[in-house]
């Protein structure tokens, strides 16, 4: 018995002997796995951040099953933890951020891109936004030649609209009419004729390009032509007039010799005519 329980445990330690390479065989291939799936994760998540988003979608299918993120939501990262459950870890996806538009709000439907030389169909509205006696004015649309940017607009604007309430054209807000606002000094029957001087810092302005146009060339040809003509009839006009001063001035210097022969001139025949009939 003692030599057959012996003989066990020598199998036994052998077997676990054996056991021993196969073990460390299957663990070094699991972490060898967990490294690749790291791997993975992190080139995963730099071609998210070279190329966007979508590019994951093309790269690993189980992606497409991904949370995605509120509408309207700003934030740049977000994190999915339904990545890998079993793990506990979470997955970090990059968002692509919204690249600048130089045409003001046009990626939005609005354009507000004032930067050129055409002509410009231009819509927009004052607005007035002090706290209970908020206002919109009537909308107005204007054409604008002008190279400039949006504060350079919304300053002439407002600088134009101070100018025509003075003109007493603008009609009282009905909510102003009820709150005794503004006071009677800026007050002409039922039109405005100013705003304070400390409120006028409320004043804003709501635009919106509708239209281009590209301008009419300058008519340099037809403008060279007018002034070449312009001169022309001065420098004519100039020596008819000389003309006649000259001959006016020779008949005024020869005025008295002329005078003298031609009463001569009718004496010597008045003469002969008598000679003739005395004879």
């Amino acid at each position: 018995m003692n030599e057959d329980q012996g003989s066990a445990s020598m199998i036994r330690v052998f077997g676990q002997l054996l056991m021993l390479p196969i073990a460390a065989f299957v663990y070094g291939v699991e972490m060898l796995i967990k490294t690749m799936q790291g791997v993975q994760q992190v080139s995963n998540q730099g071609m998210e951040v070279m190329v966007g988003p979508q590019a994951r979608l093309n790269v690993l299918p189980e992606a497409r099953a991904a949370p995605v993120a509120p509408v309207g939501q700003d934030d740049s990262v977000f994190i999915n933890n339904a990545g890998d459950l079993n793990s506990g870890t979470s997955e970090i996806t990059f968002k692509e951020e919204k690249p600048l538009s130089t045409n003001g709000d046009r990626a939005n439907g609005r354009d507000k891109d004032l930067h050129d030389d055409m002509l410009k169909l231009v819509r927009y509205k004052i607005l007035f936004v002090r706290r209970e006696y908020e206002h919109a004015f009537p909308e107005q649309e204007d054409l604008v030649s002008d190279n400039m940017d949006g504060s350079a607009f919304t300053a002439w604007k407002i600088a134009e609209f101070i100018q025509d309430l003075h003109r007493a054209a603008t009609r009282i807000p009905i909510k102003w009419s009820d709150k005794n606002y503004p006071p009677k000094d800026f007050i002409r029957g039922e039109y405005l004729n100013g705003i304070p001087h400390e409120d006028k810092k409320y004043l804003r302005v709501y635009y919106e390009v509708l239209e281009r146009y590209p301008r009419e060339k300058f008519k340099y040809e037809e403008q060279q032509i007018k002034v070449l003509e312009d001169i022309r009839d001065r420098l004519g006009g100039s020596e008819s007039s000389s003309g006649t001063s000259g001959a006016s001035a020779s008949a005024n210097a020869g005025g008295p010799a002329a005078t003298v022969g031609a009463t001569a001139a009718p004496s010597e025949g008045a003469g002969s005519s008598g000679g003739k009939k005395k004879g």
